[in-house]
């Protein structure tokens, strides 16, 4: 459904002037819009830092511990035969712990986990930029459509102030219509300075998601919005089990149980292995020496640290369900909203804007022939601006859904990949 009807209406009826010439292959719409933001949104570049952090931490934990260099001196500045350094014993070695009960490789899936919470982290939160970037979007045109439908009431009310001033003055009408029609001039001044106040802001808005494509976004309007489809609700709750938010409720239930797995390894101690030589001043001989040590687990098995795994383990279990329930009511929500504002904003084109229409020209052309009262014609003019401004509303509230559920059903995860291979494992 192209949003065409509405400026048309306009055109026809309040003699818009054309809209402004954009110099060629300047302007920008949504889908550009959105591949700029990869370049220029900070929040974008931030998610894809959390993803080479994560990588980081995968090597580190798939590092084995460091062997220890040691010296020791025995057996100097004592007494007799022990004085000075000639009877010293000098020893050189290395010691190295052994990991075992399978430390590194659990800590290294647990880690593994990390990276892939953190590539779906990172897709979820860009996805919620690229639905936040969409309804400002709409957001804006629509405040610009409000600016220009203020601007046509203030004319329109400064048309039906001529002819209530007309008829006045001819006698044909009382005072009071005057001063209604004032009244009604006065609030078209105040909805215009609104309006302007809220394109401001959405122009704002835009320029904090993606800074510096306002420029580019002069020649955007309300006819350059996307077809608005709806989905198979079916196929939208199907997606929610891939979705990013449900992949790492998941990922943290799976990750959880490596965990335990992790701690019960952490209960194993390790054991050191040593070996050097040792130096025999006295006798100026050499010998080799090992050693073998390994903490007794009398005490410290790791036993508390094994239980909050279990209890985190449990939890995460229990998240992963609520957020896959809560996830089916936001999406059941959005669905709805979207077909309301789908049947809305149909309804506004097809029925109700073409009779407000019908019925502000008939009551205008009535008016001036002396067939309508000016109780009528007022109405007449409120309805229409009401109606119109009601319809841009349903626009607003049907692109809304539309982000959230493209933010739901990953519509925007190609995109993400192509410009962030590291998303992919790459």
């Amino acid at each position: 459904m192209k949003y065409r009807i509405f400026i048309l209406l306009f055109l026809s009826v309040l003699a818009l002037n054309p809209a402004p010439v954009v110099a060629e292959n300047k302007e920008i719409y949504l889908s550009g819009l959105l591949e700029a933001a990869f370049e220029s949104n900070p929040d974008i570049r931030a998610a894809i830092a959390s993803i080479r952090s994560a990588k980081g931490g995968l090597t580190q934990a798939g590092l084995r511990p460091n062997p220890e260099a040691t010296i020791e001196l025995e057996n100097f500045s004592g007494g007799g035969t022990f004085s000075g350094t000639q009877s010293a014993e000098t020893t050189y070695g290395l010691v190295q712990e052994i990991e075992v009960g399978g430390k590194r490789y659990h800590r290294k899936r647990v880690a593994r986990y990390d990276l892939q919470i953190a590539r779906q982290e990172a897709a979820s939160s860009i996805l919620a930029i690229l639905a936040d970037i969409h309804q400002s979007y709409v957001e804006l045109l629509v405040a610009r459509e409000r600016v220009i439908l203020a601007e046509k009431r203030v004319e329109l009310a400064n048309s039906t102030h001529e002819a209530v001033k007309r008829r006045v003055s001819a006698a044909a009408a009382s005072d009071i219509q005057h001063t209604k029609v004032d009244i009604e001039q006065q609030a078209a001044e105040i909805e215009k300075a609104a309006s302007v106040e809220a394109l401001t802001s959405a122009e704002a808005r835009i320029e904090m998601l993606v800074p510096g494509s306002l420029e580019r976004l002069d020649g955007a309007g309300i006819r350059d919005l996307e077809v608005v489809d709806l989905p198979l609700k079916n196929r939208l709750l199907e997606w929610l089990e891939n979705s990013p938010q449900a992949v790492i409720s998941n990922l943290r239930k799976l990750q959880s149980k490596n965990r335990i797995s992790l701690a019960k390894a952490n209960g194993i101690p390790n054991p050191k292995l040593g070996l050097g030589f040792r130096r025999f001043n006295e006798t100026n001989n050499n010998a080799l020496i090992a050693s073998f040590s390994i903490p007794l687990p009398l005490f410290n098995r790791n036993q508390g640290n094994i239980a909050r795994e279990r209890a985190e383990s449990f939890k995460a279990e229990n998240i992963a369900n609520s957020n896959y329930l809560s996830l089916k009511q936001n999406a059941e929500s959005v669905y709805a909203q979207m077909l309301m504002a789908s049947r809305a904003v149909k309804s506004y084109e097809d029925q109700i804007v073409p009779s407000a229409l019908r019925a502000y020209k008939q009551a205008s052309e009535g008016y001036n022939l002396g067939r309508f009262s000016f109780l009528e014609l007022l109405d007449a003019q409120r309805t229409l601006y009401e109606m119109q401004g009601a319809m841009l509303s349903s626009l607003l509230k049907l692109h809304n859904a539309k982000a959230q559920i493209d933010f739901l059903m990953g519509a925007h995860i190609n995109l993400i990949q192509n410009n962030n291979p590291i998303i992919k494992g790459e």
